[in-house]
């Protein structure tokens, strides 16, 4: 009988978490958490506002998406991205932190 030890099982870990590193960033993944997060800043606001938030993915190419928001919805998009990012897988978290910076870049040039 084969032993375990601690060397062999951090290793397993490690190659478990680097195999699912990829997942999350499969244009469909993204596409669902798009979904989710312009849902949420809809429901956070009123009917006139939340027809400024629209996020559409490119079909051509599949990993670009297009984000329109009004100045307004900027802090109810942010606050969504914020409350998913514990809940999105890795990779896909640090994606949407990436989304968040942009958005929050442009938001504060345009107030300068």
């Amino acid at each position: 009988m084969i032993e375990s030890n601690k060397i062999d099982d951090l290793i397993a870990t490690y190659c478990d978490n680097l195999s699912g590193l990829n997942e999350g960033l499969d244009p469909e993944v993204l596409g669902y958490w798009y979904k989710r997060i312009e849902d949420k800043s809809k429901n956070m606001c009123d009917k006139e506002l939340g027809g400024k938030i629209k996020f559409s993915q490119n079909r051509l190419l599949w990993m670009k998406f297009d984000i329109h928001i009004s100045k307004r919805a900027v802090p109810l998009v942010l606050q969504s991205i914020r409350d998913f990012i514990p809940l999105m897988p890795f990779s896909t978290s640090l994606y949407f932190e990436k989304v968040y910076q942009l958005i929050m870049d442009e938001y504060n040039m345009e107030l300068i």
